[in-house]
């Protein structure tokens, strides 16, 4: 895929859109807040071409579009340790990283490209809250259970189940955004289904968005 440079963006701007979309979320971030998530489009904005992380076309575009949808997500994070499996750009777990600094957050990632962005992100950042893996989600074996578990754009329900079965030792929340209700989805799940709460969001610039909310207490022990 060929990327075309991206344009460039003057960070007030991006400060702006950021700060705007979190107030028609309910929320209020500090400046503070709003300059690193700026800074942090900026850049997913520069290494785009190398590591092919969005297609957005700069960081106006990446911080209207897929900061705010993370912070969406803000109001159902809960707990002290946080796993985000397939991060990807960091979306949604370095938002919420810079966000939530009293949260651990582990960014997982098997892209090599990927997960040296996310690293470089990190560092230039200065969020001493997260740390990143690259390996598999199934293949992740962390020192500490997390608390919740985010899995973006990384397949079906289903495989959201088997790719986080070992992590969820009777008590992770796992939270599985989506665009439309995934109903079909849900009804494959069986009896596994009444451990989900289909959560319906309102996300600026988006038609539709969902929060599927899975408690990992309530799944069957021997279906994952």
């Amino acid at each position: 895929m060929k990327h075309r440079s991206p344009r460039t963006v003057d960070a007030a701007t991006v400060e702006a859109i950021v700060a705007d979309g979190a107030r028609a979320l309910g929320q209020v971030l500090t400046q503070p807040q709003c300059k690193a998530l700026a800074r942090y489009a900026a850049l997913v904005s520069k290494w785009n071409r190398v590591a092919n992380l969005t297609g957005a076309q700069d960081a106006a575009e990446f911080a209207r579009k897929f900061i705010v949808d993370a912070l969406a997500l803000r109001p159902h994070v809960a707990g002290l340790v946080v796993a985000d499996l397939g991060s990807g750009a960091g979306l949604p777990g370095m938002v919420l990283a810079i966000v939530t600094p009293d949260m651990r957050f582990h960014l997982v990632e098997p892209r090599a490209r990927r997960a040296r962005f996310l690293d470089q992100a990190r560092i230039e950042l200065g969020l001493a809250n997260v740390a990143v893996h690259h390996v598999r989600g199934e293949d992740w074996m962390p020192a500490e259970a997390p608390d919740v578990i985010l899995c973006q754009a990384v397949g079906s329900l289903e495989h959201v189940l088997r790719m986080t079965a070992g992590l969820h030792r009777g008590h992770a929340m796992i939270l599985v955004p989506k665009g439309q209700a995934p109903d079909a989805e849900l009804a494959a799940l069986g009896t596994d289904a009444a451990a989900c709460m289909l959560i319906p969001l309102a996300v600026p610039g988006w038609s539709a968005r969902h929060l599927v909310k899975i408690d990992g207490a309530r799944l069957d022990r021997d279906s994952v």
